[in-house]
Parts: structure tokens; C-alpha cells; sequence
């Protein structure tokens, strides 16, 4: 077998890496968002962990069983990497830039080789201050420095082999989706599948039992050894030998097999044909046209055809509707939990859904793309483009997020007629919520790709029109809240009693002035602003110029 050779492939890797971190410093938000993950998730256990074991690291060895703890521990850990590794090998990195240029000039386990250092690059950067900071303190609070070389060579083992091993994983599934015809052609909604399943798992009870199981279990795993490696160093700790050696055998025979197959993994999936799907030819189904011609005609009915048949054929553009789905992690939890919905959840869902039927329609001139032309010089009128529009998000979103309100309400502690008022306000909201966003899409639209994966570049809204829209909904959700729960606004004038105390103002409203100001900008968002949005739209469009 043809090795890597180490000088080819850290120059790849430093230009895979110098690549990855150019893309990230060139996108603000993306660069904004990155700063933010690093300070919450990094920074701030950095220096919680290091306090909390230089203070306690002694008491932590006499409170608990640090040998098995230590075993299931790195065992169980070491499926964390493989996951994320896996899972970023699908999304990008089993794939180079220029693929038929490098294969052509490079041989394939180089090119292998500089794509796993420049992945295991950029997890280091992120994890390398943390581990060794929070070892280092470890191992000053017992007295023991030699303990920070025994932890950090045990960490870096569990890394190199979880790298190889997820990267071998994530190779092998993108030669499964890519040599198949069926999966190719669904890759979009296998993943939204395979995302909504994670969710669910996660926010199960299921999955913490699960991981309780699993810590036992492993502990008799080869990936166990691992643990006494990391406890090597550690006074009064007596870790096995024989695992020990087994933990050093177990990377330096791992390794190269790994790498032997992760080799020819890469070069068949690189090599290989890849499946070419079968251009398709959508006709409008039979139940799609019953339904359609009872409601729209002409040029309204074209207008909502084509947004169906566009969704059908790249369902990934509607990616960005699935991320504040992350804000009913903890209400879902809860329900999976305990086996009880809680008051927040048909609250949140009805929320949600109004937000999101209204996004899938954010920017309305941007989606037609090289189209936009074309769709300007049809017959298709301003108020036609805009009904299409709304219709088009409606005739499916209004129905799922009204089902899915009344179910949540009625297996509430909600009141029937406070769930049934509810999911009364979202159906009306699903209606107004486009309106609204199409106005604010026409007016920030957004015509440029932007890279979801190595291969594949969507349209999305403009991040002002994403902004400007969520915040619109929010005020409307709050002016209600405020206008129709008297709980709530006596909440908000102690809040701002409090604020403006706080900052020497002395301002006080009353909970009934406030109750009028919520009703006041919910009506005007909810029966002022639409008519007005829809006019804005239908006159934008008929004079658009390119």
C-alpha cells in the first residue's frame, strides 16, 4: 500500500486549514457566531474547569471510583468525536477543493492525509488550550505534574483513533448516498430526517438512560483502556498494566489500519462513478390540481405551482426555517421527560409556526433567480405574485401549524377555550405573517448563493430580512401577550419600573397602559400593515427593473 507522505500532506493540510480559516474571518456573522461559541462553550468551562480542579481535584479522588469512572468515561467519549467527525466527512471534508485538479497532480493518500491533519487542525484549535489548562490544574491541585502527561497522551490517543475511525465512517456513507441512484436524489430530506430524529432523541428521557447504559457497558471495551492511560499518572490510583500496554498497542497498531482503510475508503469514493439521477419531469398530480383550481386560477395557480415544484426539488433552501427550532429543545425535553405537555409548549409551537410559514416566503425576487426575468415579463400581475406567494405557504403551513397547536393545547393544562383561541390567532397569523414577509423580503432581498455544503450553494433570505422579520414577529407576539394576559404586562411594568429605577429615571407605566400600546401594535401589524405590505408588493413587482 502507498503511504502518506508527510511532506505533501501538511501542505495540503495547511492550505485545507489556512482555506477554512479565511472563509470563517470573511463571514461576519458566521465569524460573530464562531466568537460567541468559543467564549460560552470554551472560554467559560476553560476557566470553570481549571478552578474547579485545581480546588476539588483531590476531593474528586477520594468522593469517587476514579479507575472505572475514568474507563467508561474515555470509552464513552471517544463516540462523541467519531459522531462530529462522521458527521462533518458527509457535510464537507471528505471532499477537496479542486477535486480533479489534485487527483490528477497528487497522489490519493496524500491528498487523504492532508484532509484528516487539516480536520484534526482545526478540532485542536479549538480543544488544545482546554485540555491542557484544565490538566495542568488538575494536576498542580494534587501534586502530581506528572499527571498532565499521562492525561493529555491519553486524550490524544482517544482523538487520532475517533478522528480516523468518524472520518472512515463519513467517507463510507457518502460512497452509499453517492453510488445510489434513490439516495442521491433524497439526500436533502434524509438529512432533515436524519436531524429531526436527533433532536428528538436527544430531548428524550431515552437518551439519558441510554448513555447511562452505554458508560457500564463500555467499560469492558478495548476504548476502556484508554482510562487507565489517563489515570497512569494520578497518586493512589491503581490503573492495570496490562490495559495500559493494551491502550499504547491499541494506537500504534490502530493507526495505520485505520489510515490503510480509510485510503482505500477515499480513493473509492473519489474514483468511483457516481450515480446521476434521471432528469425528472413534474406534472401536477390530481390532487394538486382539485385543490389548487377550487382556490387560485391563471397566473396565481402557475405562480404557487412553480414554488411547490421548486421546495420538491431543493428542500435544503428552506433550511434556515429549522433553526429556531432549537428554542423548543427544553419544553420538548420536558414532555418527553415527564409525559406531560407543558403550558409553554402549544405557546411556542404556535409561535414557531407562525415565524416559520412566514420565512419559507422571505424573499420572494431572490428565489426566482435566473427566472426573475422571465417571471417579470409573463402576464403575472403584483397582486397575483403575492397571493401565489401567500397561498403557496399557506395551503400547507396553516394546516400543520393549527393541527399541531390544537393537539399540544388540548394535551395541555391550557383551558379548552384559551387552546382553542390560540390555534384560532395562528391560523389567522399564518395568513398576515407572509404578507408581511414578503414586503420585508422585496425590500432587503438577497439574489446571491450561499455554500451549505462543499458541493451545494442555496439562495436564503438576507440576514436584514431574516432580522427584521423575526423582530416584527416577536413585538407582534409581545403586544398580545401584553394586551390579552394582565400577568404579563403587570411582568413588564415592574420590568421597566425597575430598569429606568435602576438607571435613576423614575419612569413608571401602568399595566393598563400598557395592555392598550400591546393591543395597539398588535392590531397594527395584524390589520394595518398587511394591506399595506400586500399593496407595497404587488407595486414593487410590477415596477421592478433590473
Amino acid at each position: 500500500m502507498n503511504w502518506p507522505a508527510l511532506d505533501t500532506s501538511l501542505a495540503i493540510a495547511r492550505v485545507e486549514y489556512r482555506r477554512s480559516l479565511r472563509a470563517t474571518l470573511q463571514n461576519k456573522t458566521q465569524l460573530l457566531g464562531f466568537g460567541v461559541f468559543l467564549l460560552l462553550f470554551v472560554g467559560v468551562p476553560t476557566v470553570g474547569g481549571s478552578y474547579a480542579a485545581y480546588t476539588y481535584g483531590e476531593r474528586i479522588l477520594d468522593a469517587l471510583p476514579v479507575l472505572d469512572g475514568a474507563r467508561g468515561a474515555l470509552a464513552l467519549a471517544w463516540l462523541g468525536p467519531v459522531a462530529l467527525i462522521a458527521q462533518r466527512a458527509v457535510g464537507k471534508t471528505a471532499r477537496i477543493e479542486h477535486e480533479a485538479g489534485m487527483l490528477t497532480t497528487v497522489p490519493a493518500p496524500d491528498v487523504l492525509g492532508g484532509l484528516v491533519l487539516a480536520e484534526a487542525a482545526r478540532v485542536l484549535s479549538v480543544a488544545a488550550v482546554p485540555v491542557v489548562a484544565v490538566a495542568g490544574a488538575f494536576a498542580l491541585g494534587i501534586g502530581a505534574p506528572a499527571a498532565v502527561l499521562t492525561i493529555v497522551v491519553a486524550l490524544l490517543a482517544v482523538f487520532v483513533t475517533a478522528l480516523l475511525a468518524g472520518h472512515i465512517v463519513g467517507v463510507v456513507i457518502k460512497i452509499v448516498i453517492g453510488q445510489s441512484e434513490l439516495l442521491t436524489r433524497y439526500k436533502s430530506v434524509l438529512a432533515v430526517v436524519a436531524f429531526i430524529a436527533y433532536f428528538v432523541a436527544v430531548s428524550s428521557e431515552a437518551f439519558g438512560r441510554a448513555l447511562v447504559e452505554l458508560f457500564g457497558l463500555l467499560q469492558a471495551s478495548p476504548t476502556a483502556w484508554f482510562g487507565d492511560l489517563l489515570v497512569a499518572g494520578v497518586p493512589g490510583v491503581a490503573p492495570s498494566p496490562v490495559r495500559i500496554a493494551g491502550a499504547l498497542a491499541l494506537v500504534a497498531v490502530g493507526v495505520p489500519i485505520l489510515l490503510a482503510v480509510d485510503v482505500r475508503a477515499a480513493e473509492r469514493l473519489w474514483y468511483a462513478d457516481r450515480a446521476q439521477p434521471g432528469t425528472r419531469t413534474y406534472e401536477e398530480s390530481d390532487s394538486d390540481s382539485t385543490v389548487l383550481s377550487r382556490v387560485a386560477a391563471g397566473p396565481t395557480r402557475a405562480v404557487v405551482t412553480k414554488i411547490w415544484r421548486r421546495t420538491r426539488r431543493a428542500p435544503i433552501r428552506l433550511i434556515y426555517v429549522v433553526y429556531p427550532l432549537f428554542f423548543l429543545f427544553a419544553p420538548l425535553q420536558q414532555a418527553f421527560t415527564t409525559g406531560e405537555i407543558p403550558t409553554s409548549l402549544p405557546i411556542l409551537l404556535a409561535l414557531y409556526g407562525v415565524w416559520a410559514v412566514g420565512a419559507a416566503a422571505l424573499n420572494p425576487l431572490g428565489d426566482e433567480g435566473a427566472l426573475l426575468p422571465v417571471t417579470l415579463t409573463t402576464g403575472v400581475r403584483g397582486g397575483q405574485f403575492v397571493r401565489g406567494h401567500v397561498l403557496a405557504v399557506t395551503a400547507i403551513g396553516l394546516p400543520l401549524v393549527v393541527g399541531a397547536t390544537a393537539l399540544a393545547g388540548f394535551l395541555s393544562p391550557l383551558d379548552p377555550a384559551s387552546w382553542v383561541t390560540l390555534a384560532a390567532v395562528s391560523a389567522v397569523l399564518c395568513v398576515v405573517g407572509p404578507v408581511l414577509a414578503l414586503a420585508i423580503g422585496t425590500r432587503f432581498p438577497r439574489f446571491g448563493t450561499v455554500r451549505v455544503s462543499r458541493s451545494r450553494e442555496v439562495v436564503v433570505p438576507s440576514k436584514t430580512a431574516f432580522a427584521c422579520y423575526t423582530l416584527v414577529v416577536a413585538v407582534g407576539a409581545l403586544g398580545s401577550a401584553v394586551a390579552l394576559i394582565p400577568s404579563v404586562a403587570a411582568l413588564l411594568s415592574g420590568l421597566i419600573g425597575f430598569v429606568t429605577g435602576y438607571l435613576d429615571l423614575s419612569v413608571a407605566i401602568g399595566a393598563s397602559v400598557l395592555r392598550v400600546g400591546g393591543g395597539t401594535v398588535a392590531l397594527a401589524l395584524g390589520l394595518v400593515a398587511p394591506p399595506l405590505a400586500y399593496r407595497y408588493v404587488s407595486r414593487r413587482f410590477d415596477s421592478y427593473t433590473l
